[in-house]
């Protein structure tokens, strides 16, 4: 008994040591990624937020387009750069591997959860942003005050608003924190602690709002509430898709009376829905410890906070990864022998 959980306290802190090592290394080969390419003049060394003004012209969101574009190109290839060799290593590869599966499920099944999921999840996010047109409760980031000040009556904002929002941002972004770091944490922790600690994770990973006032406090709440909806999702399904599209859906930029009009839309939803998400929450951390829950839940929130503050962190996520692969390998060869 003494050895079955020392095995498992060892698989667990591979599965924190490997997580965390890849979010700053993957980070790190980033910006060494980004430094060559713009020192071979192959892309512009210009950001595209700093483009973005309430009069940007039609040029220049094309121009901010194409600049993120390349820049998310760059950022998620640096990360499953990373984390598909590892993923080999394991032994887990193919679209299973990372969540692009139906997993037995009908399409009109995922597409019911991702609706339920968001009718669930989404409305403090929307209720929030009303509130914030009526009061203001706060500074947003500038370029963030840009896109809500520019006209979005041309196809230029929209396409900008696509690369950088609704449509290309919920698949990268999906793959890697819930189709890699939760199911990662998931395999050794269970689905309840890997939810919750990729939800810290994912939620203060958006820097954006590290903003001390009500708009960005509220905002960063009602985005923890959302991410942890879209971990249920994945973990209940065990399909990507649904998360991937309620994220979508989130993201979609739409005036007030819009806004207005989806919260009355989920809320009849919700009417429908809660009963069957509140089974879905249940079963995901029926077994969940709360120990284990707060354990990883803080560790990921301080990480994804403070990890950019600490000295030397590239070498110390470098040294984690590897370690990781050590207890990995370690383990692996005491199963085998016992």
């Amino acid at each position: 008994m003494f050895s079955a959980m020392n095995s498992q306290t060892t698989r667990r802190i591979a599965a924190l040591l490997e997580v965390l090592g890849i979010y700053v290394t993957g980070a790190h080969l980033n910006n060494r990624l980004v430094g060559f390419v713009e020192h071979r003049h192959l892309i512009s060394t210009v950001s595209p937020f700093d483009l973005l003004t309430a009069h940007t012209s039609n040029s220049d969101l094309l121009f901010a387009s194409r600049q993120m574009f390349l820049a998310l190109v760059l950022i998620y290839s640096s990360y499953f750069a990373l984390i598909v060799p590892i993923n080999w290593w394991y032994r887990r590869r193919g679209r299973q591997a990372y969540g692009l599966t139906r997993a037995g499920h009908t399409w009109k099944m995922l597409l019911v959860a991702a609706l339920a999921t968001s009718a669930l999840t989404q409305w403090p996010v929307l209720v929030h942003t009303l509130y914030d047109v009526v009061h203001p409760l706060g500074a947003m980031a500038p370029w963030r005050q840009a896109l809500f000040d520019m006209s979005w009556q041309r196809w230029q904002f929209w396409l900008f608003a696509g690369t950088m929002s609704y449509a290309l941002i919920p698949v990268v972004e999906e793959l890697t924190f819930r189709g890699y770091y939760q199911r990662r944490l998931a395999e050794d922790w269970g689905d309840g602690p890997a939810i919750l600690g990729t939800a810290c994770l994912f939620t203060f990973s958006h820097r954006q709002y590290l903003i001390a006032n009500a708009y960005n406090v509220s905002m960063l709440a009602s985005l923890l509430f959302l991410a942890i909806g879209l971990g249920v999702v994945f973990a209940w399904t065990r399909s990507l898709y649904p998360s991937m599209i309620a994220h979508a859906i989130i993201n979609v930029p739409a005036t007030p009376f819009w806004q207005g009009a989806l919260l009355v839309v989920f809320a009849i939803i919700a009417f429908f829905a809660w009963r069957g998400g509140m089974g879905a929450l249940k079963q995901v951390f029926r077994n969940a410890k709360v120990t284990a829950c707060v354990l990883l839940s803080a560790g990921m929130l301080l990480y994804a906070l403070y990890s950019q503050q600490i000295t030397g962190i590239t070498y110390i996520a470098i040294g984690m990864m590897l370690l990781a692969l050590f207890l990995e390998a370690l383990d692996r060869r005491q199963s085998r022998t016992s």
